[in-house]
């Protein structure tokens, strides 16, 4: 099979096992030991499987049903680009926002990177966290003009 291939397995078994499924053991297959996510300036630089296993953990604290739907994606033998969308309801706190009770659903887009050995080393990504602090009634949702 060919790296475009092995990528768009890996991609789905990151959605799939990791961040939807929980499976945090399946972390040192899918991602590199120097593994780097970057979401600045929402959020500071995570690193390696530690950062990834913090990152899944926070969100599943976060919203008690949380789930990744793959939306899109495009792949060459390097990278992945990735449109999903998040959903959950926000039963604990999401940065400096309590828990609001509310099923919030917000899109994100990434770009994943792939080491020599087909493990995503670097993910780029920036979230629609305006939508979600709409629903979550952080902030008002802007009325359309007269």
């Amino acid at each position: 099979m060919g790296a475009i291939e092995d990528h768009r397995r890996t991609v789905g078994r990151l959605f799939d096992e990791v961040w939807n499924g929980g499976r945090l053991d399946v972390i040192p297959e899918l991602y590199a030991v120097d593994f780097v996510a970057d979401y600045r300036p929402y959020a500071p630089l995570r690193h390696g499987h530690d950062g990834i296993r913090q990152m899944v953990e926070g969100s599943r604290r976060t919203f008690r049903d949380f789930h990744e739907e793959l939306l899109g994606l495009v792949v060459d033998e390097r990278r992945a680009a990735v449109h999903l969308r998040i959903s959950g309801v926000q039963t604990g706190a999401w940065g400096a926002l309590p828990p609001s009770g509310r099923r919030l659903e917000f899109e994100e887009m990434l770009v994943l990177t792939f080491d020599d050995d087909g493990r995503v080393v670097h993910q780029r990504g920036i979230v629609d966290n305006l939508q979600g602090l709409r629903q979550a009634g952080a902030i008002p949702t802007p009325r359309p003009a007269d």
